[in-house]
């Protein structure tokens, strides 16, 4: 089962109206008026079809249409919510809700599992979960792409498609990239030449990471060397070396008096204790200070050195503009995109050759594609041929094109190199035209319903929907189609809006749309008919309005003979 739920709000004449759809065969019926076509034309709408604001019943601000599709099994549909992050965020994802609502002053809103989307996206679910033939705007047979869907699916050769898209995609990436390529060879080469006179600069200087740091503090040692000297040696003299008074020898003093002085008073033991490390410190500071006096030397020849270095790097540092620590990695980006350019330059050569190995690849495979899809095309053209004389196109022919373009100009594609076309003559004796430009809307639903017989079996839609199917056709032919409909029940979930008791009979779920007039207002509800209430309708539709007991009886037979 694929829709099991649709719930139509303030749409056309319809004002709430609320549908259970079961599997098989399922067929509206109502007299002319009552709003049967309205309720595809709202399924057609909430598949993505163009809204108009006259679609909102009058009176009201919007219109909603929201469905319920059953999805277990369908894993191409749950394969293209996940991809968009669609997917219903419940522990049951067997289901799928879609809602698109219409509103008089704003643009229309439409919804995948209660969460927004765009038009363009519920478009590609719609062709997924329902096909509409009929009509409609929706309609997939129209499209030359669905045309070429219906040959390949038939045809049964999905590994040879994949293989093909998969070559066609890289063809084409590469293709973009050697033009790109070969574009900008030029530009390559001026920038190359740049590259290499900055590399030669920059592999002359050898900069080292950290380099510029250290350079700065020797410099610094270099240049106040005397001051450095002058400064240690004072803070010596201070602390050890003055003979009348210094640091040192005043806190070994004091520290020798409060620790006689503690024997009267431990309340001074605290500081006695502050003053000894205090002591200790100095004389921890008077050996640093030697170590420091040590090493400092005036040595202007390393200073003018240290200079003209530290010139040098903030010269190209200012060339590149960069810091002057981050010289190194600056050249080793220089390095990497002159590498990368050297290849660049080889590679035209090298995607040239790739390109034509793949490409060989490609036509194997696409010649081996169009060989199956010329065979299916004829086999598929006789078969639905004959299903459209039982369906009252006595005469009527279906011709399936399969012309493989062999060009240097054709782009190579990821659906091969076919143009596949649908081509139908639907009297005896008339040409073959294209289909969208010959085939009236019944005998449009006529064809897609024999090449839904057909094909149902490898189909992977899991709703059909027919529309004005049995236009123009009665009696026997009539019987036919209500036949094919319920056998392609068999396989998929069908809705059928019809107007021959013929076909009716043959649902095995039976909708009626009645339209109700009071004074204040006009609107359609529906009814789902069983037993005595069915076999009115089908009266009904057999006689007219005035049942007489042969047309019950009539009525009743017919539904017998088919449940």
């Amino acid at each position: 089962m694929a829709l099991t739920e649709l719930t139509i709000r303030n749409f056309a004449i319809i004002k709430q109206l609320e549908l259970e759809v079961d599997d098989g065969l399922t067929v509206v019926t109502g007299e002319t008026g009552a709003g049967k076509s309205i309720v595809l034309d709202a399924l057609n709408l909430l598949l993505g079809s163009r809204a108009e604001t006259d679609m909102i019943r009058h009176g009201e601000d919007q219109c909603e249409i929201t469905a319920v599709f059953s999805i277990k099994g369908l894993n191409n549909v749950k394969d293209f919510l996940d991809q968009r992050d669609l997917s219903e965020v419940a522990d049951d994802q067997d289901y799928c809700l879609i809602r698109r609502v219409v509103r008089s002053n704003k643009p229309t809103k439409c919804y995948i599992n209660d969460q927004p989307t765009t038009l363009a996206t519920l478009k590609e679910l719609g062709y997924l979960l329902v096909d509409l033939h009929g009509q409609h705007e929706h309609q997939s047979l129209m499209r030359l792409p669905e045309q070429r869907r219906i040959i390949d699916q038939f045809a049964e050769h999905d590994d040879a498609l994949k293989t093909m898209a998969k070559l066609a995609s890289t063809i084409n990436r590469l293709e973009r990239e050697l033009s790109a390529v070969s574009q900008n060879q030029d530009d390559t080469a001026d920038r190359m030449e740049l590259l290499s006179f900055q590399l030669n600069e920059l592999d002359e200087a050898s900069i080292l990471d950290n380099e510029f740091e250290a350079l700065e503090q020797e410099h610094g040692r270099l240049n106040n060397a005397q001051e450095l000297i002058d400064g240690i040696q004072a803070a010596i003299d201070s602390l050890f070396d003055n003979e009348t008074s210094n640091v040192s020898a005043d806190l070994g003093r004091n520290v020798q008096r409060l620790g006689e002085l503690v024997d009267y008073d431990t309340n001074l033991q605290a500081a006695n204790d502050l003053l000894n490390s205090a002591l200790a410190q100095v004389e921890e500071a008077q050996s640093a200070l030697s170590s420091a006096l040590a090493k400092i030397e005036q040595d202007p020849e390393r200073l003018n050195e240290v200079e003209q270095r530290r010139d040098l790097m903030i010269n190209l540092a200012r060339k590149h503009r960069c810091a002057e620590n981050a010289l190194p990695e600056r050249h080793q980006s220089l390095q990497t995109e002159y590498q990368r350019l050297e290849q660049a330059r080889a590679q035209p050569e090298k995607l040239e050759k790739e390109l034509a190995d793949l490409k060989l690849k490609y036509q194997k495979v696409a010649a081996a594609v169009s060989s199956k899809r010329q065979r299916v095309a004829t086999q598929l053209s006789k078969l639905i041929s004959e299903q459209m004389q039982d369906l009252g196109m006595k005469g009527g022919e279906l011709s399936i094109v399969v012309e493989p373009q062999i060009s240097d100009q054709v782009l190579i594609s990821e659906h091969g190199s076919d143009r596949i076309e649908f081509m139908v003559s639907t009297n005896y004796g008339m040409p073959l035209k294209s289909l969208h430009k010959t085939a009236s809307g019944g005998e449009m639903s006529r064809i897609s319903l024999a090449i839904q017989v057909i094909t149902s079996e490898k189909s992977d839609t899991p709703t059909l929907v027919f529309d004005e199917v049995d236009v123009g056709v009665g009696g026997k032919v009539a019987q036919i189609v209500g036949t094919r409909l319920r056998n392609l029940g068999k396989n998929a979930q069908v809705i059928c809006i019809t107007h021959l008791p013929q076909v009716a009979a043959q649902g095995e779920q039976h909708i009626f749309i009645d339209k109700i007039s009071t004074d204040t207002e006009t609107y359609s509800t529906l009814v789902k008919l069983e037993d005595e209430m069915r076999t009115a309708e089908i009266a009904r539709m057999l006689g007219g309005e005035v049942i007489t007991d042969r047309t019950r009886a009539h009525a009743q037979e017919m539904l017998a003979a088919n449940s």
